[in-house]
């Protein structure tokens, strides 16, 4: 990986949040089976020609340093407790943050933002569990509930204050049951996902199976009806034939903008989006 510096900090802060491979050759961890396929292969192909700034990465010795902290204080729980399962070719691998033998509870840290606890963005992290527990059964242990525990690092006491629906404190639990039904479907997530790996380990970066809008945190398209000499929107439709019953009732001064949808995670999260056709194409389109 090529690691740029370009506000020239310390030695020490660049060695501290400067990735390596997150995979052994023919391992995928739980994290990457989250990914898109074209993500994780583009990735682990172009490991030494991807580009990181320093400065983009800070956030990760936040996550870090939590981490750290956490793994030094005694307690009765296994901490750190790393399982693997062969499925076809490949070994699937889980690091649990604990796991306490007497109630069967798989615990894991994260740092996060705000947003991701007020639109209960958690479908990540439930299938994070889910494999976490999934690995445990294979290992011969039980797992009767995943615990994650949030550290929100951009957490405003005064944004709770007056704003219900933000998180009411800087810490945040989100948990889940695990039940044969969650167990039998991460199960053919994960055998469809590690397939799907192998059988395009040889195919060209371009033929690659396309990542999918929840994969991309893509959001939708939508067509602002707006109003001639008017800044914001008169309203904002999900479909272009909503907007255009809506104009047809406003009548003359009005008009019709199409927003595109935005791949967040391809413009500003992915790795190797600087190779990979379809965000570039996708680039392209939108300008």
């Amino acid at each position: 990986m090529i690691v740029k510096n370009s506000l020239g900090l310390p030695e020490a802060l660049v060695k501290a949040v400067t990735l390596s491979p997150h995979n052994k050759a023919g391992q995928y961890s739980a994290t990457t089976l989250l990914k898109g396929t074209r993500e994780i292969l583009l990735t682990k192909r172009h490991w030494e020609s991807l580009e990181m700034d320093v400065a983009d990465n800070i956030w990760a010795l936040f996550g870090t340093a939590v981490h750290a902290v956490l793994e030094e204080q005694e307690t009765s729980e296994f901490k750190e407790e790393y399982l693997q399962a062969v499925v076809s070719s490949s070994v699937v691998t889980g690091r649990a943050d604990s796991y306490c033998l007497d109630t069967k509870v798989i615990t894991d840290y994260k740092t996060a933002s705000t947003w991701k606890i007020k639109f209960a963005d958690f479908d990540d992290w439930r299938r994070q569990g889910l494999i976490y527990a999934w690995l445990f059964a294979k290992g011969g242990l039980e797992v009767k509930k995943v615990r994650f525990i949030a550290l929100l690092k951009d957490h405003s006491k005064t944004q709770a204050k007056i704003d219900a629906t933000y998180p009411q404190s800087p810490v945040y639990v989100y948990e889940f049951d695990i039940t044969p039904e969650a167990i039998a479907e991460i199960e053919a997530f994960i055998l469809q996902k590690v397939e799907q790996l192998e059988a395009c380990d040889n195919v060209a970066d371009d033929d690659l199976p396309e990542c999918t809008q929840a994969e991309r945190w893509a959001t939708d398209d939508t067509y602002a009806v707006k109003k001639e000499g008017r800044k914001s929107a008169v309203r904002v439709y999900e479909t272009e034939a909503e907007a255009n019953d809506k104009l047809a009732e406003l009548g003359k001064g009005h008009y019709i903008e199409e927003r595109k949808g935005i791949s967040k995670k391809c413009a500003d999260y992915c790795l190797a989006s600087a190779f990979c056709s379809q965000w570039k194409k996708e680039a392209e389109a939108n300008g």
